[in-house]
């Protein structure tokens, strides 16, 4: 039996690694979030269903992932190496194409989805 959802790791090498998995956990309790499964971690927080009812009434489909925005490693005064990472969170609209769902080249900034990301 073939599934739509599938176990990917981006790049393929994070898969088996520690750092792979708490990211895709986090990546999975981020979908699970954004579409109201849980309540919202932040008081007065919407999901992106509750965006969707107050911006658009039409059915809608998307994807959101972890993006690292910035990764270095700094030193401390008393010469420690620390890593140092910035991460934030993308979504693109889809669209039914050729081969199944394919991105749109870009998404509305005032998209539900969107505005979670950018919550």
């Amino acid at each position: 039996k073939q599934s739509m959802q599938v176990k990917r790791f981006e790049p393929a090498w994070l898969a088996g690694t520690s750092v792979g998995e708490v990211l895709f956990q986090s990546d999975y309790h981020l979908k699970e979030l954004s579409m109201g499964e849980y309540e919202q971690p932040v008081v007065g927080m919407k999901s992106c269903h509750e965006f969707s009812q107050e911006v658009r009434g039409d059915e809608w489909s998307a994807r959101e992932w972890f993006v690292v925005r910035k990764a270095e490693v700094q030193m401390s005064g008393d010469s420690v190496l620390m890593p140092y990472v910035k991460m934030g969170v993308e979504a693109r609209e889809q669209i039914i194409g050729e081969h199944g769902l394919e991105d749109v080249p870009t998404t509305k900034p005032n998209h539900p989805l969107v505005k979670y990301a950018e919550t």
